[in-house]
């Protein structure tokens, strides 16, 4: 089985999959009426406890544009959000997301108005602080965040939201080398990658994979993407928000197939041929999830599929001759057609059957063919200059029908590949596959990023290599 590409550390954000769910009254509190309390003193401990009646805050009093309680969580399958009034639209248009705002100031305000619209909780909030950092944005705990909430009180919806809003975008150098700065020469405004780059890596570091969480995660790119279509905050990048719903069904689906790829791998063919023409090793198919099955024979699987394709120059290389592996690579490559197995050969292999010791038959499923080509996968790393293995040809391998229906062109694959000469060629492992959208962002890189600082203790050397021990001992 291939491995999931998990070279990018996960943030501190990173939750279990398995967490438990919040109550449906906790789920529809706000931050704001989860006001913090004051130190309790000495005093108090010993007094009696007094029963403390919980205010209650009206939809008017948390500002024109708050979501009132009974509209849900804002992630309903069929939420809407409600209608504004002329006012509000009118001061939408003309002070908020304005034409001649920029750019970086209108999705600021869009980040922090759709907070407000929604009651964002546990999981929802890490992956959207996830995908608005590869965005460029900064989502770190405002400075605000310990205001008296009094004070708060006395400012007016908007001021209040601005106030404790941790979601900044900015435009100079405030941002440091982790951020946005509108530098147009480093940074492009680009929705459609920003998805792509966090469904690509992102996804598979928080959720797992595993379906719910995964859902849950595309559903909050995804409502956020329609929030800012909705509000028309910046109609100069109409095209590439479009582009970036696109690419959250992509990931919902292609995901969906992979998870399903995972369960077909590897077949019997393939294996068969690594058993038959190289020391086979377990590992390289996930040994935990392939099985031999019973009355497998890899002399008689390998020569009877063979026998069965429409492949004449391949049976003719291998039929009456002792066939040897002439090379072994690993190399990455991306899929270019997907030759599901015509009729006439599904019904050759219907009618195939390989009788194993104790009178057990054992059947095979229908091969088909698989184009690849040669393929660059950015990870992070320093690519080296090396020629490709193989020099810019296509490839053909075989695999069973169910493995072929989960796949299909653009999908990129790592694989280890035995070549038995004339072009004969079979599967040793599969590394990694990645889906059609696959992007690497390189604002992955800065996810544990730290600036240096100047340090004016001594370094440990071959003299004293405990010498930063001992400095903090002595402090």
């Amino acid at each position: 089985m291939p491995e999931i590409d998990e070279s990018v550390a996960p943030t501190k954000h990173l939750l279990p999959v398995e967490v438990a769910a919040e109550s449906e009254d906790d789920a529809y509190d706000d931050v704001e009426d989860d006001a913090p309390d004051a130190p309790i003193t000495p005093a108090q401990l010993s007094a009696p406890r007094k029963k403390r009646k919980r205010s209650k805050k009206t939809t008017a009093s948390r500002g024109p544009t708050a979501l009132p309680k009974n509209r849900g969580n804002g992630f309903e399958e069929y939420f809407a959000d409600p209608p504004m009034t002329p006012a509000e639209a009118m001061q939408e248009k003309q002070e908020i997301y304005a034409p001649d705002i920029p750019f970086e100031r209108r999705i600021e305000s869009c980040i922090q108005r759709y907070r407000s619209r929604r009651r964002i909780q546990a999981r929802r909030a890490t992956y959207l602080n996830d995908y608005l950092f590869l965005g460029g944005v900064d989502t770190n705990p405002s400075a605000y965040t310990g205001l008296d909430q009094k004070d708060l009180k006395q400012l007016t919806p908007a001021q209040r939201r601005e106030a404790t809003a941790r979601d900044v975008v900015y435009n100079g150098s405030g941002a440091g080398d982790r951020f946005y700065d509108g530098d147009k020469t480093k940074w492009t405004v680009d929705f459609a990658g920003v998805a792509a780059g966090f469904f690509s890596t992102r996804l598979i570091v928080l959720t797992g994979l595993h379906p719910k969480p995964m859902e849950e995660a595309i559903s909050v790119v995804e409502n956020f993407l329609r929030y800012v279509l909705h509000h028309d905050v910046c109609p100069e990048y109409e095209e590439s928000v479009k582009k970036a719903l696109d690419i959250c069904q992509m990931a919902r689906d292609e995901w969906t197939s992979l998870n399903t790829l995972q369960t077909a791998l590897p077949g019997v063919f393939n294996p068969a041929a690594t058993e038959l023409f190289v020391e086979f090793d377990p590992y390289s198919w996930d040994s935990s999830q392939f099985r031999v099955p019973e009355g497998f024979d890899a002399k008689s699987v390998f020569y009877s599929s063979v026998a069965m394709l429409d492949d004449n120059k391949m049976f003719e290389h291998l039929a009456g001759r002792a066939v040897e592996l002439v090379n072994q690579y690993e190399c990455a490559l991306e899929v270019t057609a997907v030759h599901l197995p015509p009729e006439e050969v599904i019904q050759r292999f219907k009618k195939l059957a390989i009788t194993a010791p104790g009178d057990k038959t054992f059947r095979l499923m229908p091969l088909g063919k698989l184009t690849l080509k040669p393929a660059t996968i950015e990870d992070g790393w320093v690519q080296r200059g090396t020629v490709h293995p193989l020099q810019g040809k296509e490839v053909d391998l075989y695999f069973e029908q169910n493995i072929l229906k989960s796949l299909r062109p653009g999908i990129k694959m790592v694989l280890e590949i035995g070549d038995l000469g004339a072009d004969v060629c079979f599967v040793k492992s599969i590394q990694k596959i990645m889906p059609t959208f696959y992007t690497f962002l390189p604002q992955e890189l800065m996810v544990q990023f730290k600036l240096p600082q100047e340090n004016d203790r001594p370094a440990p050397s071959v003299h004293n290599p405990t010498m930063e021990d001992n400095q903090g001992a002595e402090e």
